[in-house]
Order: C-alpha cells, then structure tokens, then sequence
C-alpha cells in the first residue's frame, strides 16, 4: 500500500518541471514568430502573383475564344459614367490627407473604343455598399460609341520627382517609371492607360476563370470589406487629342523627349528637331482599347512583373 502511494506521488510533474517546461516552449515561440510572419508574408506574395496571373490569361483566352474582350468590367467610378467621380473606396493616396499626385485620376474617354473591342457594358460602383469589393457595383449599363465616359486612369506626374509627405505613397513620376510596374512600354501623351476592375459581373466569369480574383491586403484598414480589392485591367487607349488628330507623332527631340504629339502627319517630322531621329506619324484609324496586362491596386499600383519580384526575393529571403 506504502508502495502504491509513493508512486502515486511520483506520477505528476512538480512545480520546477513544469515551470522549465513552460519556460522551453515560451522560448521555442519566441523563436518561431519571425519565421510564421515570413510564412504569411510569402503566402500573400504567391497568391496575389499567382491571381495577377491568372486573369491576365483568362482575359486573354477569352479575346482568343470569343473574338473579343469580356464586357461587365467594374467601372471604378461611381453611379452615372458620364458625370461619375472616382470610387471613394479605392485604395491609394487619393484625397487622404491632402496628398497629391496619386496614382488615380479621372479621364474622357469615347465609349467607340471599348465597343470597338467588343466591351458593350460597365459595372458603375455603388458607393453606399457594404463591402467595398464583394457588392460593390450596380448592374452593368451599356457603353455607346460617341459618348464620352468618365473612367479611372493611371496618372503620372509629368517627369517632376515624388515628394514623401506631399505626393501619394503611390505617386508615379513619368513614363519609365509606369513602364517598370506595367512591364509595357508606354505613352501617355499620345494614350490614356484606363483601369477597369474585374468583378464578378464579369461576361469572363465562368468562361474562363471560375470567380473573379481579389487581392487580400495584409493591412485589415485595407482588407476587402474596406478597400477596393478586385484586381485590375489594364488598357491603352488613344486620348482625346490623338483621336481628334487621327493619329499621334513619335521620336526624340533635342533634350531626349521621346514622344511629340503633332496635329497632322505633315507637321510630324518638323516637331522633332533631331534629323537622326525624325518622328514616325501613327495613324489611329479605329480606335480602340487594347488590354495590355493586369495589376493590384495598393497604396502602390503593382504590376505582375512586380509581383512576381516581390513573391521570388520573398522566397529567397
């Protein structure tokens, strides 16, 4: 009986064995907690290249498949498209703060070259809705050729260098510094690049991708119910005064500039002043939007070349 309870007595742990216990996992813990935010970290890089990805190629199959692109893109402006602000909820610098220069701005754009690749409808958004990214449109309206709708563009500063504290965190100085989040290069004197999310509205959904993609932000001030988080397509299209010019002037002035509008092909070649390298006069018989690639609106537009560097120097580190 003695014995019985003597080892009774022996079967538990005492106080200083638990508490080394305790103190080991503690500091196992401790240990770990980098290590699983890096895991989160990598994770959200992945996925969000991976989505960026994925509707580039599905809008892209869908163009090969349907002869043409899906219509139903979310507009980012609110309510009417003729008169339509930017959408409130969209993430970014825009009016928060008084900071400038954001990545976002409001531009014209003739409904024909979105009809003219097929785009017959627009998604407007509903800012009253609850969630910023899952019932945030209104049902799609039509788009018509000769009609000008307000539409959200990528804006870039003129060349001028990005001032922290004055310009948006997403500020873009000039047209290199598109090219390397776009991948692309591009030209915003003579092309708007016009940004249309892909929401569940979208003719594209259950065609060639099963749900429209959203980027999860790792900011909860920025998740999906508060910020827009839908990833975006990008488009070129002709601006105003190339669609009004019939065309637009490319080549290299004396100080480097590579692009001069000019208002007739005659007076193209005069515009440049360097002989070596005379404007080219590009014609715009038809215009219209050709899609170019996707992005993720942060605080800091992000493209998939982006993306992709993010996710791979996560997976390096």
């Amino acid at each position: 009986m003695k014995h019985y309870n003597k080892m009774a007595r022996q079967a538990g742990m005492t106080l200083i064995e638990l508490t080394v216990v305790l103190l080991v996992l503690i500091g196992l813990a401790g240990l770990m907690i980098p290590y699983v935010g890096g895991f989160v970290s990598k994770t959200h890089d992945s996925v969000n290249s991976d989505s960026l990805s994925e509707a580039n190629r599905a809008i892209q199959r869908y163009d090969v498949q349907f002869m043409g692109m899906p219509s139903a893109f979310d507009s980012l402006t609110a309510a009417d498209l003729t008169t339509g602000n930017l959408y409130t909820k969209m993430m970014g610098g825009l009016g928060m703060g008084g900071l400038t220069n954001d990545y976002l701005k409001v531009v014209d754009v003739d409904g024909v070259v979105f009809t003219n690749v097929g785009i017959t409808t627009l998604a407007p958004m509903d800012a009253a809705a609850s969630s910023a990214t899952f019932n945030s449109t209104l049902a799609p309206v039509s788009v018509t050729a000769g009609t000008t709708y307000k539409l959200a563009a990528i804006n870039t500063n003129g060349g001028t260098d990005c001032v922290s504290g004055t310009d948006a965190m997403g500020c873009i100085k000039d047209d290199a510094a598109l090219a390397d989040i776009l991948g692309r290069e591009v030209n915003t004197t003579a092309n708007d690049y016009i940004l249309l999310g892909i929401g569940q509205a979208s003719e594209m959904v259950g065609k060639t991708i099963s749900e429209a993609p959203v980027h999860f932000a790792q900011n909860g001030d920025m998740s999906a119910n508060n910020r827009y988080n839908r990833i975006l397509a990008v488009f070129a299209v002709p601006n105003a005064t190339t669609v009004t010019d019939g065309g637009f002037c490319t080549g290299k002035t004396s100080d480097g500039t590579t692009v001069v509008v000019a208002s007739t092909m005659m007076t193209c070649q005069a515009a440049v002043t360097t002989p070596a390298t005379a404007g080219t006069w590009t014609m715009v018989m038809r215009p219209k939007a050709e899609f170019l690639t996707t992005v993720m609106p942060m605080m800091m537009l992000e493209g998939l070349g982006g993306a992709l560097n993010s996710h791979y120097n996560s997976v390096s580190n």
